[in-house]
């Protein structure tokens, strides 16, 4: 299981949880209560299920940060259960953490003012003893943490093309995942490549960078949510860098694809310099994450085509 919310760059903050009520007031009463700030960065480079990334600390004394590792927790309540440890030769060799966490339910939709910003909260582990700052870092203490993503930095108007290219309606083909030639010979049957066509729905609601909508054939549909991802370079629309996606599409409780779970991932296609009528296609890879009764492969390429 993987959801496209947790990716990305996070503003984190743990607590400490023997600090007295009362006393201080003000930004120094957030100062001694704050344990640690600092910027969580997280991908699913190898799998849907597992994490990698870093944590880094914005003080002189900690510019070394920690190496992240983890998967990704199933259920109901989407989250994260990773181990931190410090770069040999560096400020934090030696160093573990234990971060547990899930994302929070969101007020958007509710409050027509509230901003639809992943959360995630939970608690970090010291695991191992460490010289941090003095008295030593005991192993085994606990704190409360709270981790906010923080917005993308929006592209210039250079680049607003992004929402408009993802908006929309897409004619969607995935393929079978096998390099055997099928049209050698004359076609023995319909759809001998073909896996699935579909109704492919995309929209922006609140951000450039935000997709959700819903994938739809015959009798069936699941629940898009994603984002859109920028790369360095950024994108200009002429050639460059790709501009990728995250989707999680989920069926809904009571309909006929209730438990079923699939992600999408890829790239909007390059537009060319010279074209004819070229239209905007997504390109990428999408895998049944909870069985349902298939048989087809579980990995698929597919290519959507917008309307």
């Amino acid at each position: 299981m993987s959801t496209p919310e947790l990716a990305g760059s996070w503003t984190f903050r743990s607590f400490n949880p023997a600090y007295p009520a009362g006393g201080q007031s003000g930004p120094q009463r957030e100062l001694d209560l704050m344990r640690a700030e600092a910027e969580l960065r997280l991908e699913h480079r190898t799998s849907p299920t597992t994490l990698e990334g870093t944590i880094e600390w914005p003080t002189p004394d900690r510019p070394e940060g920690l190496v992240l590792e983890g998967n990704v927790l199933e259920g109901e309540l989407r989250g994260l259960e990773i181990v931190g440890t410090g770069r040999p030769g560096t400020g934090t060799a030696g160093w573990e953490y234990r971060y547990h966490g899930h994302l929070l339910p969101s007020g958007a939709g509710l409050v027509a003012a509230v901003v639809d910003r992943p959360i995630l909260g939970g608690s970090v582990l010291r695991a191992k003893a460490h010289n941090g700052s003095p008295p030593r870092s005991p192993a085994g203490e606990v704190f409360s943490f709270i981790a906010v993503k923080q917005q993308p930095v929006p592209p210039p108007p250079s680049q607003q093309f992004l929402t408009s290219e993802f908006a929309g309606l897409w004619t969607y083909r995935s393929f079978l995942n096998d390099p055997t030639p099928v049209y050698k010979t004359a076609p023995q049957g319909e759809n001998e490549l073909i896996l699935q066509e579909a109704d492919f729905k995309l929209e922006t609601p609140t951000n450039w960078w935000t997709l959700r909508g819903k994938i739809e054939w015959p009798d069936r549909f699941l629940d898009l949510q994603g984002e859109v991802r920028l790369f360095d370079p950024p994108p200009t629309g002429e050639g460059g860098e790709p501009v990728g996606f995250q989707i999680m599409g989920t069926g809904r409780p009571g309909t006929a694809t209730a438990g079923w779970e699939y992600h999408y991932g890829g790239y909007l296609t390059r537009h060319w310099e010279d074209r004819v009528a070229q239209r905007p296609a997504l390109v990428g890879t999408v895998i049944r994450v909870k069985p349902h009764g298939e048989v087809a492969p579980a990995v698929a390429p597919f290519i959507a085509v917008k309307q």
